[in-house]
This record gives C-alpha cells, sequence and structure tokens, in this order.
C-alpha cells in the first residue's frame, strides 16, 4: 500500500509542491549537495527526485557529469522535466526496487524519501547494489532524535498512509552497517524552530 499512497499524494501534490515546501526543499537538498562529492564524468542518481531541485543544484555545480533521477510519482517527475529538460534523464520507479543494474552509478542522493519507504532495509541494499566499488551514498531526512520528528511521526502514522517511519540517527547508522556500507557518518541538524534532520554519508567497500 505505501508505494500506491506515496504516489496517490504525491501526484496530487505536484502542481503546488515547489510553492509550498520552498524553504524546506532549499535547506534539505543543500544540506545534500554540501556533501556529495563531484567529478567530470561521475554517474549520480538521485532517488526519490521529487520535482528535480537537487539535480538542478547538482547539474549546475557539475555540467560533465551525469545525471538520473528516480521517483515514484509520475506527476513529480513531470514538474522535474519542466525544470531540467531533457538534460537528465528520469525514470518512474521505487527505491525498494531500483530500476538499475548492479554499480552502474557512483553516488546515490536521496533526500526525504527514506520515512516513506516500507522495507529501508531492503531501499539501503538497493542503493548498495547499484553503486560501484568505492561509491557514495549522502542520505538525508527527518531525524528521530529531535522531539518535534518523534511527534510529527506519531501523528502521521495515523493520518497518512504514505508515511511509514522517522529514524534516529542510531537506527539509520545501523540501516547503512547492514548494507555493508563503510566509513559511515552521520550528522545533526535544525533548520529552522521545527524541522530536524540527519545527514548521513557512506561508501562501498573499494
Amino acid at each position: 500500500m505505501s508505494l500506491r499512497a506515496v504516489r496517490q499524494e504525491y501526484d496530487a501534490l505536484a502542481g503546488r509542491y515547489d510553492q509550498r515546501w520552498t524553504g524546506y526543499v532549499a535547506a534539505s537538498t543543500a544540506l545534500a549537495n554540501a556533501r556529495l562529492p563531484l567529478k567530470p564524468g561521475m554517474r549520480v542518481l538521485d532517488v526519490g527526485c521529487g520535482t528535480g531541485v537537487l539535480l538542478k543544484q547538482l547539474r549546475e555545480r557539475m555540467p560533465d557529469a551525469r545525471f538520473l533521477g528516480v521517483d515514484a510519482a509520475p506527476r513529480m517527475l513531470a514538474q522535474a522535466r519542466q525544470r531540467l529538460g531533457r538534460r537528465v534523464p528520469l525514470v518512474e520507479g521505487s527505491g525498494e526496487a531500483l530500476p538499475l543494474s548492479d554499480r552502474s552509478v557512483d553516488a546515490v542522493v536521496c533526500t526525504s524519501a527514506l520515512h516513506y519507504m516500507a522495507d529501508a532495509p531492503r531501499a539501503l541494499s538497493e542503493m548498495h547494489r547499484v553503486l560501484t566499488p568505492g561509491g557514495t551514498l549522502v542520505l538525508v531526512d527527518w531525524c528521530a532524535d529531535f522531539v518535534t520528528m518523534r511527534a510529527l511521526d506519531r501523528v502521521l502514522r495515523v493520518v497518512d498512509r504514505a508515511h511509514q517511519r522517522t529514524f534516529t540517527a542510531r537506527q539509520v547508522r545501523s540501516l547503512a552497517a547492514g548494507a555493508t556500507f563503510e566509513h559511515v557518518d552521520i550528522a545533526r541538524c535544525k533548520i529552522d524552530h521545527f524541522w530536524g534532520l540527519f545527514a548521513l554519508t557512506a561508501r562501498v567497500p573499494a
């Protein structure tokens, strides 16, 4: 049910998503952008790319890299195509079953999507699968170490069929380790008085 609920919720939001969440999206994508090293020719996948804000930021930083976006909601992808044109391939799909071959990208970035995934361990394993040896994962999401995020999690579990779970920093570190990522580093921060996030970086063993 989760994937269908996510698709329905974000297809309905797509036309007004950027305007409604401007500040949050800017802050959360900035966290991911700052943690992702880019080099010419790199292949970078954005899981849960939404309307393409982060992909646009990354492409502006490194036009010679190659970018790909995956999202479950077709109308969010339509908004992303308007933003990115034909320069970035965009594919409908789930983070728990990525439509990519093994070892096909050098970096995976995922912002504000993990809490929608019904099988988070599988999602981390999928991100590991598609990364090349030595590849980088950057994961940014809500952090249950903050009281506001714990309260939001409790409410959304009742009222929002799409929402699954908000993780603590320790829990998401454990997920990454369980998917055999190494060099796992995680930081927590508040981006305003309400939103508290974690930002994780990790690598696939070389």
